[in-house]
């Protein structure tokens, strides 16, 4: 049983006469119009009554037609079509012709260029929805799925009994994203197809592309592709066309669980901007002890006063760093084993300390800092600490100031490495700023502190 036989024995969607489409059938020239009326159609064909006209020799067996009509939005389009068979019957004892006619599927250049574009398929769990009315029939609607999102479009999975979506319709859709809004998406069917797909039994699968590209939709759909796990940089979407310019709800932080502390040295191996020193050793002696050495340096005794903050895109884990709560205990204070002198004024702050700020280099988006900050500050506030006291790497130094941190005057000692001694101390009140004793830019303000003041009701 050949593709066209077996479409023929699908069930189609028959109507009696004087319901169905009005059509135009055309010639690409527009010498020859008929006016008539499909009454049996699905995604791939239709039929059309004419009423018989003895004289007329237009569209024949083989002919290609255009097949113009007008949908319940006024709007008025065409689709291709190649005339496979012309029956002549009589329907209340008035004469008719039926013309079955297949469409043809046009690949002009946008289309063909858009099939060649990387289609990123969204897991079922979280896979969006989106509906329309059917543009032809009386408050009928069509409900879709997406499977998957490209630059250009998006793949879609109906009922099959959905038989209107035929190439090259206008389709409204009104799509859901959660977390994200509702949006209206102007897109056309380029090709309707039964799926192949076990578990998506009497269901069609619909290939759209965007006719109108609502950009806030545009980008909080590259949003939901991070946010669903897919896996692809944001780097990765732009090169396919993608707009990616905030990713703040793709992002989750969470404290590491013990089985992701190996994640989080991995990511300290790759991606860490203070400079340590690795060691290739199996163990390493601390004081009399010698202790198991797994991650080379990456891992110190402060870890053990430490939370370990995680930054993922998805299911990946691309950031992290760690507060260390040293409890005024200057054994536990990472930046006394490098200054020559605490002064006491800072002894008298409720201070912790951030450092091991590692971040892959593929995720590298002002999003992930600002958050970063956002949820230490808030842990720092919470935990009943008022300041942060950090040591900056050149390549963060700029971001931290920018974002409220200020340069303090501490000596290193002598014994510190040279990498070491190119950092900057740095110190934030995340108080001072919160209760408005601090002045701070008001973009920052907004991005960092407005939610965590509303958050921990201080007021502005």
């Amino acid at each position: 049983m050949n593709v066209k036989t077996n479409r023929r024995r699908e069930t189609r969607r028959t109507v009696h006469l004087g319901e169905g489409i009005k059509v135009h059938l055309k010639d690409d020239s527009e010498i020859y119009s008929i006016k008539g009326e499909a009454t049996d159609f699905s995604p791939w064909g239709i039929n059309v009554l004419i009423v018989d006209q003895k004289l007329s020799t237009y569209p024949k067996k083989d002919d290609i037609v255009r097949i113009h009509y007008t949908i319940q939005d006024k709007l008025n389009t065409f689709v291709k079509g190649k005339v496979t068979n012309v029956v002549n019957l009589s329907l209340d004892e008035n004469p008719y012709v039926r013309f079955g006619i297949e469409f043809i599927i046009e690949k002009n250049k946008v289309t063909e260029a858009n099939a060649q574009l990387k289609k990123y398929e969204v897991p079922d769990i979280f896979a969006p929805h989106a509906w329309c009315n059917d543009p032809f029939f009386f408050q009928e609607r069509i409900l879709f799925k997406v499977t998957s999102f490209y630059a250009n479009g998006m793949l879609l999975v109906t009922s099959a009994r959905n038989k209107t979506l035929i190439p090259n319709l206008p389709l409204s859709l009104k799509m859901y994203l959660p977390f994200q809004g509702e949006f209206e998406v102007h897109t056309k069917i380029i090709e309707t197809k039964s799926s192949t797909e076990t578990n998506l039994v009497d269901r069609y699968t619909v290939n759209v592309e965007f006719t109108h590209k609502n950009n806030a939709f545009m980008q909080m759909m590259v949003e939901y592709i991070l946010f669903c796990g897919v896996e692809v940089t944001p780097q990765e979407l732009r090169n396919e066309k993608l707009p990616v310019a905030i990713i703040e709800k793709s992002l989750s932080f969470s404290y590491a669980a013990e089985d992701e502390i190996p994640i989080i040295m991995d990511l300290r191996k790759k991606s860490l901007f203070e400079e340590v020193e690795i060691s290739t050793e199996a163990f390493i002696q601390i004081g009399d002890t010698l202790v198991e050495n797994p991650y080379g340096g990456l891992q110190d005794k402060f870890d053990e006063f430490s939370r370990q903050v995680v930054c993922k895109v998805g299911r990946k884990a691309v950031a992290a760093l760690r507060i260390i709560f040293n409890n005024k205990d200057k054994n536990h204070c990472e930046m006394a084993t490098y200054i020559i002198n605490m002064p006491e004024w800072l002894w008298s702050k409720k201070f912790v300390e951030i450092s091991r700020f590692a971040w892959e280099k593929d995720y590298r988006e002002s999003d992930i800092f600002i958050n970063m900050i956002r949820h230490v500050v808030r842990i720092v506030i919470e935990s009943g600490h008022t300041h942060i006291l950090t040591s900056a790497p050149i390549a963060l130094k700029q971001l931290y100031m920018r974002v409220g941190f200020q340069p303090v005057q501490l000596a290193w000692k002598s014994d510190v490495s040279e990498k070491k001694t190119k950092e900057t101390p740095l110190i934030l009140d995340a108080k001072g700023i919160l209760a408005n004793d601090v002045v701070i830019d008001k973009f920052i303000w907004n991005k960092i502190y407005s939610p965590i003041a509303k958050h921990l009701g201080f007021t502005k």
